[in-house]
């Protein structure tokens, strides 16, 4: 079974497995049901100070946004899975790298500009998975990419 895990040096590649594969698995969630998506973006009504309100009342996520994220869930996941077994190719290290910032700039609009996602709850776990690994890519980069 450890054959089929990244074959390179060190714990970055098998993080990036990691996060590829809860990412896969998230993206078949977004195609079944909206509950954790509606979640995630519960809309403004959520991020006032009143009482907090159901999400699936005020969301605005909606069946195809629902799908459409899905949809891209399961492309980063599938890049950071090809990524994790190629993690020596600069091409493949920076998709992943550039799918982490591109993921953390997503959640922080949606957050700050957008305000269809509080800061906290489930809004932290794709913003801190996007961070360390961009944080720790960066600092690897020389070892992987020699």
């Amino acid at each position: 079974m450890l054959s089929l895990l990244p074959q390179s040096e060190g714990y970055l590649p098998l993080y990036i497995l990691f996060v590829g594969t809860t990412a896969i698995i998230n993206a078949v969630q977004s195609y079944t049901t909206l509950s954790y998506t509606q979640r995630l973006y519960p809309g403004t009504a959520a991020t006032s100070k009143s009482k907090p309100a159901n999400p699936a009342l005020t969301s605005p996520v909606t069946p195809l946004s629902a799908r459409t994220f899905g949809t891209w869930t399961f492309a980063v996941g599938a890049v950071r899975i090809f990524a994790a077994y190629h993690i020596n190719e600069p091409s493949w290290y920076h998709l992943q790298i550039i799918s982490n910032l591109i993921g953390a700039v997503h959640y922080f609009l949606e957050a700050f500009v957008y305000k269809t996602s509080p800061p906290s709850g489930p809004w932290l776990a794709p913003v801190i998975v996007s961070w360390i690994g961009t944080g720790w890519s960066i600092a690897q980069y020389n070892f992987y990419l020699k």
